[in-house]
Protein backbone atom coordinates (compact mmCIF):
# COMPACT_ATOMS: atom_id res chain seq x y z
CA UNK A 1 0.00 0.00 0.00
CA UNK A 2 1.45 3.29 -0.89
CA UNK A 3 0.51 6.39 1.17
CA UNK A 4 0.01 9.84 -1.29
CA UNK A 5 -0.64 12.82 0.08
CA UNK A 6 -3.06 14.44 -2.04
CA UNK A 7 -2.75 17.94 -0.56
CA UNK A 8 0.58 17.77 -1.80
CA UNK A 9 -0.63 16.57 -5.34
CA UNK A 10 -2.62 19.27 -5.38
CA UNK A 11 -0.07 22.20 -4.15
CA UNK A 12 2.76 21.19 -6.75
CA UNK A 13 0.04 20.85 -9.92
CA UNK A 14 0.60 23.22 -12.56
CA UNK A 15 -2.24 26.15 -13.27
CA UNK A 16 -4.66 24.61 -15.46
CA UNK A 17 -7.85 25.41 -16.73
CA UNK A 18 -9.80 23.62 -13.74
CA UNK A 19 -8.25 26.05 -11.36
CA UNK A 20 -9.40 28.89 -13.44
CA UNK A 21 -12.97 27.47 -13.71
CA UNK A 22 -12.98 27.33 -10.19
CA UNK A 23 -11.55 31.28 -9.54
CA UNK A 24 -14.16 32.35 -12.15
CA UNK A 25 -17.05 31.05 -9.96
CA UNK A 26 -15.51 32.03 -6.63
CA UNK A 27 -14.96 35.42 -8.17
CA UNK A 28 -18.42 35.67 -9.80
CA UNK A 29 -20.33 34.88 -5.77
CA UNK A 30 -17.49 37.66 -4.73
CA UNK A 31 -18.41 39.77 -7.00
CA UNK A 32 -22.54 39.50 -6.18
CA UNK A 33 -20.94 40.13 -2.23
CA UNK A 34 -19.35 43.52 -3.38
CA UNK A 35 -22.78 44.78 -5.31
CA UNK A 36 -25.39 43.50 -2.74
CA UNK A 37 -23.19 45.84 -0.04
CA UNK A 38 -22.14 49.09 -1.64
CA UNK A 39 -25.95 48.97 -3.77
CA UNK A 40 -27.40 49.68 -0.15
CA UNK A 41 -24.68 53.07 0.38
CA UNK A 42 -26.08 53.96 -3.70
CA UNK A 43 -30.05 53.80 -2.76
CA UNK A 44 -29.78 55.14 0.94
CA UNK A 45 -30.63 58.85 0.65
CA UNK A 46 -33.43 58.18 -1.95
CA UNK A 47 -34.80 55.64 0.64
CA UNK A 48 -34.37 57.97 3.18
CA UNK A 49 -36.10 61.16 1.50
CA UNK A 50 -38.92 58.25 0.05
CA UNK A 51 -40.17 56.70 3.40
CA UNK A 52 -38.85 59.14 5.49
CA UNK A 53 -36.34 56.91 7.30
CA UNK A 54 -34.42 58.57 10.42
CA UNK A 55 -30.66 58.26 10.49
CA UNK A 56 -31.42 55.49 12.85
CA UNK A 57 -33.92 53.41 11.03
CA UNK A 58 -31.55 53.51 8.02
CA UNK A 59 -28.23 52.46 9.61
CA UNK A 60 -30.83 49.31 11.07
CA UNK A 61 -31.79 48.54 7.95
CA UNK A 62 -28.15 48.95 6.35
CA UNK A 63 -27.29 46.27 9.10
CA UNK A 64 -29.84 43.79 7.77
CA UNK A 65 -27.81 42.16 5.93
CA UNK A 66 -24.60 42.44 7.67
CA UNK A 67 -26.80 40.64 10.57
CA UNK A 68 -27.63 38.19 8.22
CA UNK A 69 -24.07 37.22 6.72
CA UNK A 70 -22.83 37.01 10.48
CA UNK A 71 -25.94 33.73 10.87
CA UNK A 72 -25.01 32.85 7.43
CA UNK A 73 -21.07 32.01 8.25
CA UNK A 74 -22.35 30.61 11.68
CA UNK A 75 -24.72 27.97 10.10
CA UNK A 76 -24.33 27.33 6.45
CA UNK A 77 -20.68 28.38 6.73
CA UNK A 78 -19.73 25.75 9.24
CA UNK A 79 -22.30 23.19 7.85
CA UNK A 80 -19.44 22.98 4.59
CA UNK A 81 -17.25 20.61 6.88
CA UNK A 82 -20.33 18.30 6.88
CA UNK A 83 -22.13 18.86 3.42
CA UNK A 84 -19.12 20.35 0.86
CA UNK A 85 -18.16 23.28 0.20
CA UNK A 86 -19.34 23.21 -3.63
CA UNK A 87 -22.80 22.27 -1.88
CA UNK A 88 -23.30 25.34 0.45
CA UNK A 89 -21.43 27.81 -2.22
CA UNK A 90 -24.35 26.92 -4.80
CA UNK A 91 -27.36 26.91 -2.02
CA UNK A 92 -26.39 29.86 -0.90
CA UNK A 93 -25.96 31.71 -4.04
CA UNK A 94 -29.42 30.53 -5.02
CA UNK A 95 -30.80 32.07 -1.48
CA UNK A 96 -28.84 35.57 -1.84
CA UNK A 97 -29.79 35.81 -5.50
CA UNK A 98 -33.92 35.23 -5.12
CA UNK A 99 -34.04 37.26 -1.81
CA UNK A 100 -31.76 40.61 -3.61
CA UNK A 101 -34.22 40.34 -6.18
CA UNK A 102 -37.01 40.29 -3.87
CA UNK A 103 -35.92 43.05 -2.38
CA UNK A 104 -37.04 45.05 -5.82
CA UNK A 105 -40.27 45.01 -4.80
CA UNK A 106 -40.11 46.07 -1.05
CA UNK A 107 -42.97 48.08 -0.22
CA UNK A 108 -42.03 49.00 3.57
CA UNK A 109 -39.32 48.68 5.51
CA UNK A 110 -40.19 45.59 7.40
CA UNK A 111 -40.19 43.44 3.96
CA UNK A 112 -36.80 45.54 2.92
CA UNK A 113 -35.26 44.66 6.14
CA UNK A 114 -36.19 40.60 5.46
CA UNK A 115 -35.16 40.28 2.58
CA UNK A 116 -31.52 42.17 2.70
CA UNK A 117 -31.69 40.03 6.22
CA UNK A 118 -31.50 36.67 3.87
CA UNK A 119 -29.41 37.90 1.24
CA UNK A 120 -27.01 38.10 3.98
CA UNK A 121 -27.35 35.10 5.40
CA UNK A 122 -26.64 33.40 1.56
CA UNK A 123 -23.90 35.75 1.33
CA UNK A 124 -22.40 34.97 4.79
CA UNK A 125 -22.34 31.27 4.05
CA UNK A 126 -20.77 31.37 0.96
CA UNK A 127 -17.71 33.62 1.45
CA UNK A 128 -16.11 31.73 3.52
CA UNK A 129 -16.03 29.20 1.87
CA UNK A 130 -14.97 30.59 -1.68
CA UNK A 131 -11.55 31.22 0.46
CA UNK A 132 -11.33 27.84 1.70
CA UNK A 133 -11.77 25.98 -1.41
CA UNK A 134 -9.36 27.88 -2.91
CA UNK A 135 -6.85 27.24 -0.11
CA UNK A 136 -7.47 23.65 -0.53
CA UNK A 137 -7.31 23.74 -4.43
CA UNK A 138 -4.94 25.59 -5.94
CA UNK A 139 -1.74 25.11 -6.57
CA UNK A 140 0.91 26.70 -3.70
CA UNK A 141 3.02 29.22 -5.66
CA UNK A 142 0.14 30.65 -6.71
CA UNK A 143 -2.42 30.10 -3.78
CA UNK A 144 -2.25 33.72 -1.98
CA UNK A 145 -2.58 35.58 -4.95
CA UNK A 146 -5.11 33.38 -6.64
CA UNK A 147 -7.46 34.34 -3.12
CA UNK A 148 -6.47 38.23 -3.49
CA UNK A 149 -7.88 37.97 -6.98
CA UNK A 150 -11.02 36.45 -5.92
CA UNK A 151 -11.37 38.53 -3.11
CA UNK A 152 -10.47 41.69 -5.46
CA UNK A 153 -14.07 40.97 -7.74
CA UNK A 154 -15.46 42.57 -4.41
CA UNK A 155 -14.35 45.64 -5.63
CA UNK A 156 -15.63 44.67 -8.95
CA UNK A 157 -19.05 44.29 -7.94
CA UNK A 158 -18.81 47.17 -5.50
CA UNK A 159 -17.91 49.43 -8.74
CA UNK A 160 -20.50 48.33 -10.84
CA UNK A 161 -22.90 48.53 -8.26
CA UNK A 162 -22.03 52.23 -7.45
CA UNK A 163 -22.81 53.02 -11.43
CA UNK A 164 -25.59 51.32 -11.42
CA UNK A 165 -26.82 53.64 -8.61
CA UNK A 166 -25.61 56.14 -11.08
CA UNK A 167 -27.27 55.26 -14.66
CA UNK A 168 -30.48 53.17 -13.31
CA UNK A 169 -31.90 55.04 -10.50
CA UNK A 170 -32.61 58.38 -11.79
CA UNK A 171 -34.68 56.24 -15.16
CA UNK A 172 -36.13 53.12 -13.39
CA UNK A 173 -36.26 53.70 -9.52
CA UNK A 174 -33.75 52.57 -6.93
CA UNK A 175 -35.89 49.13 -7.19
CA UNK A 176 -34.12 48.77 -10.39
CA UNK A 177 -30.83 47.84 -8.75
CA UNK A 178 -31.84 45.12 -6.55
CA UNK A 179 -33.92 43.05 -10.08
CA UNK A 180 -30.60 43.41 -11.62
CA UNK A 181 -28.60 41.58 -8.93
CA UNK A 182 -31.09 38.67 -8.97
CA UNK A 183 -29.72 37.66 -13.02
CA UNK A 184 -27.04 36.10 -10.59
CA UNK A 185 -29.65 32.55 -10.31
CA UNK A 186 -29.56 32.10 -13.73
CA UNK A 187 -26.14 30.91 -13.80
CA UNK A 188 -26.76 28.23 -11.07
CA UNK A 189 -26.69 24.96 -13.67
CA UNK A 190 -23.64 25.88 -14.97
CA UNK A 191 -22.16 26.42 -11.79
CA UNK A 192 -23.38 22.83 -10.98
CA UNK A 193 -22.11 21.14 -13.57
CA UNK A 194 -18.52 22.60 -13.21
CA UNK A 195 -18.09 23.86 -9.66
CA UNK A 196 -15.75 21.05 -8.25
CA UNK A 197 -15.24 19.90 -4.40
CA UNK A 198 -12.54 20.21 -2.31
CA UNK A 199 -10.12 17.12 -2.31
CA UNK A 200 -9.90 17.51 1.63
CA UNK A 201 -13.89 17.47 2.02
CA UNK A 202 -13.89 14.15 -0.31
CA UNK A 203 -11.39 12.48 1.63
CA UNK A 204 -12.69 13.12 4.87
CA UNK A 205 -16.20 11.43 3.75
CA UNK A 206 -14.42 8.55 1.78
CA UNK A 207 -15.32 9.23 -1.93
CA UNK A 208 -12.94 7.24 -3.21
CA UNK A 209 -14.15 7.54 -7.39
CA UNK A 210 -14.45 11.44 -6.62
CA UNK A 211 -10.60 11.73 -5.04
CA UNK A 212 -9.28 10.08 -8.40
CA UNK A 213 -11.68 12.30 -10.68
CA UNK A 214 -10.66 15.17 -9.19
CA UNK A 215 -7.29 14.53 -8.43
CA UNK A 216 -6.91 13.78 -12.64
CA UNK A 217 -8.60 16.79 -13.41
CA UNK A 218 -6.12 19.26 -11.08
CA UNK A 219 -2.71 17.35 -11.44
CA UNK A 220 -3.16 15.45 -14.73
CA UNK A 221 1.03 14.33 -14.31
CA UNK A 222 -0.20 12.48 -11.30
CA UNK A 223 -0.47 8.88 -12.27
CA UNK A 224 -3.29 6.89 -10.37
CA UNK A 225 -2.24 2.97 -9.42
CA UNK A 226 -4.60 0.86 -7.46
CA UNK A 227 -2.61 0.65 -5.05
CA UNK A 228 -2.58 3.97 -3.89
CA UNK A 229 -4.07 5.37 -0.62
CA UNK A 230 -4.68 9.20 -0.58
CA UNK A 231 -4.25 11.06 2.98
CA UNK A 232 -5.12 14.69 4.12
CA UNK A 233 -3.62 15.80 7.10
CA UNK A 234 -5.76 16.84 10.02
CA UNK A 235 -5.39 18.23 13.47
CA UNK A 236 -4.81 15.20 16.05
CA UNK A 237 -7.86 16.57 17.81
CA UNK A 238 -10.51 14.26 19.54
CA UNK A 239 -13.23 17.23 19.26
CA UNK A 240 -16.07 15.79 18.16
CA UNK A 241 -17.79 19.17 17.41
CA UNK A 242 -15.71 21.60 15.27
CA UNK A 243 -16.22 24.33 16.82
CA UNK A 244 -14.15 23.44 20.20
CA UNK A 245 -11.29 23.10 17.67
CA UNK A 246 -10.61 26.32 17.27
CA UNK A 247 -9.59 27.01 21.07
CA UNK A 248 -7.65 24.11 21.71
CA UNK A 249 -4.03 23.11 20.43
CA UNK A 250 -2.92 26.35 21.46
CA UNK A 251 -5.60 28.43 19.27
CA UNK A 252 -7.30 30.03 21.71
CA UNK A 253 -5.70 33.35 22.09
CA UNK A 254 -5.44 33.51 17.88
CA UNK A 255 -8.71 32.82 17.35
CA UNK A 256 -9.60 35.56 19.27
CA UNK A 257 -7.47 38.05 17.95
CA UNK A 258 -8.03 36.88 14.50
CA UNK A 259 -11.74 37.47 15.54
CA UNK A 260 -10.79 40.87 16.75
CA UNK A 261 -8.85 41.58 13.37
CA UNK A 262 -11.93 40.45 11.60
CA UNK A 263 -14.18 42.61 13.06
CA UNK A 264 -12.15 46.00 12.83
CA UNK A 265 -11.70 45.96 9.19
CA UNK A 266 -15.11 44.93 8.54
CA UNK A 267 -16.61 48.08 10.61
CA UNK A 268 -14.61 50.24 8.06
CA UNK A 269 -15.42 48.52 5.40
CA UNK A 270 -18.90 48.23 5.52
CA UNK A 271 -19.46 51.30 7.43
CA UNK A 272 -17.85 53.55 4.70
CA UNK A 273 -19.60 51.77 2.38
CA UNK A 274 -22.96 52.59 3.67
CA UNK A 275 -22.34 55.93 4.64
CA UNK A 276 -19.78 57.46 2.52
CA UNK A 277 -22.10 59.18 -0.17
CA UNK A 278 -24.65 60.31 2.66
CA UNK A 279 -21.57 62.03 4.69
CA UNK A 280 -19.83 63.82 1.94
CA UNK A 281 -23.45 64.67 0.86
CA UNK A 282 -23.73 66.05 4.75
CA UNK A 283 -19.97 67.70 4.20
CA UNK A 284 -21.75 69.94 1.01
CA UNK A 285 -20.49 67.58 -1.86
CA UNK A 286 -23.40 67.08 -4.24
CA UNK A 287 -25.19 63.98 -4.07
CA UNK A 288 -23.97 62.75 -7.72
CA UNK A 289 -20.37 63.35 -6.73
CA UNK A 290 -20.65 61.48 -3.17
CA UNK A 291 -22.27 58.37 -5.20
CA UNK A 292 -18.87 59.18 -7.50
CA UNK A 293 -16.73 58.70 -4.41
CA UNK A 294 -18.06 55.49 -3.83
CA UNK A 295 -16.95 54.40 -7.10
CA UNK A 296 -13.26 55.58 -6.24
CA UNK A 297 -13.15 54.04 -3.26
CA UNK A 298 -14.26 50.65 -4.78
CA UNK A 299 -11.56 51.13 -7.48
CA UNK A 300 -8.82 51.40 -4.59
CA UNK A 301 -10.56 48.59 -3.68
CA UNK A 302 -9.51 46.14 -6.18
CA UNK A 303 -5.99 47.78 -6.66
CA UNK A 304 -5.36 47.43 -2.94
CA UNK A 305 -7.05 43.76 -2.86
CA UNK A 306 -4.33 42.83 -5.73
CA UNK A 307 -1.60 44.43 -4.25
CA UNK A 308 -2.08 43.32 -0.71
CA UNK A 309 -1.81 39.76 -2.20
CA UNK A 310 1.29 40.24 -3.74
CA UNK A 311 2.76 41.76 -0.26
CA UNK A 312 1.13 38.70 1.74
CA UNK A 313 3.23 36.24 -0.35
CA UNK A 314 6.32 38.65 -0.11
CA UNK A 315 5.84 40.04 3.71
CA UNK A 316 3.49 37.54 5.38
CA UNK A 317 0.00 37.69 5.90
CA UNK A 318 0.50 39.25 9.01
CA UNK A 319 2.89 42.18 8.40
CA UNK A 320 0.87 42.58 5.49
CA UNK A 321 -2.18 43.21 7.92
CA UNK A 322 -0.32 45.78 10.45
CA UNK A 323 0.38 48.05 7.13
CA UNK A 324 -2.81 47.90 5.87
CA UNK A 325 -4.67 48.59 9.45
CA UNK A 326 -2.38 51.50 9.83
CA UNK A 327 -2.34 52.67 6.65
CA UNK A 328 -6.24 52.22 6.78
CA UNK A 329 -6.10 54.30 9.46
CA UNK A 330 -4.07 57.20 8.52
CA UNK A 331 -6.04 57.75 4.83
CA UNK A 332 -9.84 57.54 6.51
CA UNK A 333 -8.76 59.90 9.14
CA UNK A 334 -7.37 62.66 6.36
CA UNK A 335 -11.03 62.40 4.28
CA UNK A 336 -12.75 64.71 6.96
CA UNK A 337 -10.54 67.98 5.94
CA UNK A 338 -12.02 69.05 2.63
CA UNK A 339 -8.49 68.18 0.65
CA UNK A 340 -8.56 69.33 -3.24
CA UNK A 341 -10.34 67.05 -5.06
CA UNK A 342 -7.26 65.08 -6.57
CA UNK A 343 -5.76 64.49 -3.03
CA UNK A 344 -9.29 63.65 -2.02
CA UNK A 345 -9.71 60.97 -4.88
CA UNK A 346 -6.56 60.04 -3.97
CA UNK A 347 -6.74 59.26 -0.34
CA UNK A 348 -10.31 57.33 -1.09
CA UNK A 349 -8.62 55.05 -3.44
CA UNK A 350 -5.88 54.42 -0.69
CA UNK A 351 -8.36 53.83 2.19
CA UNK A 352 -10.65 51.55 0.21
CA UNK A 353 -7.56 50.04 -1.46
CA UNK A 354 -6.13 49.38 2.47
CA UNK A 355 -9.67 48.14 4.02
CA UNK A 356 -10.54 45.63 1.20
CA UNK A 357 -7.05 44.85 1.07
CA UNK A 358 -6.71 43.33 4.68
CA UNK A 359 -10.01 42.11 4.88
CA UNK A 360 -8.84 39.89 1.79
CA UNK A 361 -5.61 38.85 3.86
CA UNK A 362 -7.26 38.33 6.67
CA UNK A 363 -9.05 35.80 5.49
CA UNK A 364 -6.09 34.18 4.39
CA UNK A 365 -4.25 34.33 7.69
CA UNK A 366 -7.32 32.20 9.24
CA UNK A 367 -7.26 30.02 6.56
CA UNK A 368 -3.90 29.48 6.95
CA UNK A 369 -4.01 29.28 10.46
CA UNK A 370 -6.68 26.28 11.12
CA UNK A 371 -6.64 22.73 9.64
CA UNK A 372 -8.66 20.60 6.62
CA UNK A 373 -10.84 19.36 8.88
CA UNK A 374 -12.17 22.45 10.86
CA UNK A 375 -10.84 24.91 7.98
CA UNK A 376 -14.63 25.79 6.66
CA UNK A 377 -15.73 26.55 10.36
CA UNK A 378 -12.67 28.66 11.69
CA UNK A 379 -13.11 30.83 8.70
CA UNK A 380 -16.57 31.02 9.15
CA UNK A 381 -17.01 31.62 12.54
CA UNK A 382 -14.17 34.33 11.95
CA UNK A 383 -16.12 35.71 9.38
CA UNK A 384 -19.13 35.67 11.69
CA UNK A 385 -17.46 37.61 14.50
CA UNK A 386 -16.08 39.78 12.41
CA UNK A 387 -20.00 40.60 11.25
CA UNK A 388 -19.84 42.51 14.86
CA UNK A 389 -18.03 44.95 13.42
CA UNK A 390 -19.65 44.90 10.01
CA UNK A 391 -22.71 45.11 11.97
CA UNK A 392 -21.66 48.14 13.74
CA UNK A 393 -20.31 49.93 10.54
CA UNK A 394 -23.80 50.90 9.29
CA UNK A 395 -25.12 51.40 12.99
CA UNK A 396 -22.37 53.65 13.75
CA UNK A 397 -22.84 56.05 10.96
CA UNK A 398 -26.33 56.28 11.57
CA UNK A 399 -25.17 57.08 15.37
CA UNK A 400 -22.71 59.53 13.92
CA UNK A 401 -25.23 61.60 11.89
CA UNK A 402 -28.11 61.64 14.04
CA UNK A 403 -25.80 63.91 16.54
CA UNK A 404 -24.14 66.26 13.90
CA UNK A 405 -20.60 65.76 14.81
CA UNK A 406 -18.35 68.45 12.97
CA UNK A 407 -17.48 66.57 10.01
CA UNK A 408 -14.10 66.28 10.42
CA UNK A 409 -14.75 63.89 13.42
CA UNK A 410 -16.45 61.45 11.74
CA UNK A 411 -13.92 60.32 9.55
CA UNK A 412 -11.23 60.22 12.82
CA UNK A 413 -13.83 58.06 14.53
CA UNK A 414 -14.17 55.83 11.47
CA UNK A 415 -9.74 55.46 11.23
CA UNK A 416 -9.99 54.40 15.27
CA UNK A 417 -10.67 50.83 14.29
CA UNK A 418 -7.64 50.60 12.05
CA UNK A 419 -5.26 51.17 14.82
CA UNK A 420 -7.06 48.67 17.53
CA UNK A 421 -6.51 45.73 14.24
CA UNK A 422 -3.03 46.67 14.10
CA UNK A 423 -2.41 45.77 17.45
CA UNK A 424 -4.38 42.66 17.90
CA UNK A 425 -2.68 40.93 14.84
CA UNK A 426 0.95 42.73 16.01
CA UNK A 427 -0.11 40.09 19.14
CA UNK A 428 -1.32 37.58 16.93
CA UNK A 429 1.59 34.75 16.69
CA UNK A 430 0.70 31.34 15.21
CA UNK A 431 1.82 28.11 16.54
CA UNK A 432 2.47 24.61 15.50
CA UNK A 433 -0.19 22.25 15.83
CA UNK A 434 0.32 18.13 16.03
CA UNK A 435 -1.22 16.97 12.34
CA UNK A 436 -2.52 13.39 11.37
CA UNK A 437 -4.03 11.74 8.73
CA UNK A 438 -7.17 10.84 6.80
CA UNK A 439 -7.29 8.22 4.52
CA UNK A 440 -9.16 7.12 1.85
CA UNK A 441 -8.48 3.93 -0.80
CA UNK A 442 -7.78 5.10 -4.13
Amino acid sequence: MQKINAATLIDKAPLNKHHKILVFWCAIVMLFDGYDLVIYGSVLPHLMKEWQLTPQTAGLLGAASLMGMMLGAVTLGMAADKFGRKNIIIACTILSSLAVAMNGFAQDTTTFFICRLLTGIGLGGAVPNLVTIIKEMAPGTHRNRLINLVLAFYGVGAIISGLAGLFLIPTFGWQATFWVAGICILLIPLMYKTFPESISYLIQKNQQSEVVKTLKKFNPAHQHQPAMHYVVETTASKQKIPVVGLFTENKAIGTLLIWSGFAMVMLMVYGLNTWLPKLMNVGGYSLGSSITFLVTLNVGAIIGTLIFGVLADKWGAKSTLIFGYLLSAASISCLGFHPPTLVLSALLMIAGGATVGSMSVIHTLAADFYPANIRSTGVSFSAAMGRFGAISGPLFGGYLLAINLPFQQNFILFAIPGLIGAIAIGLFTQKKIVATTQMVKG
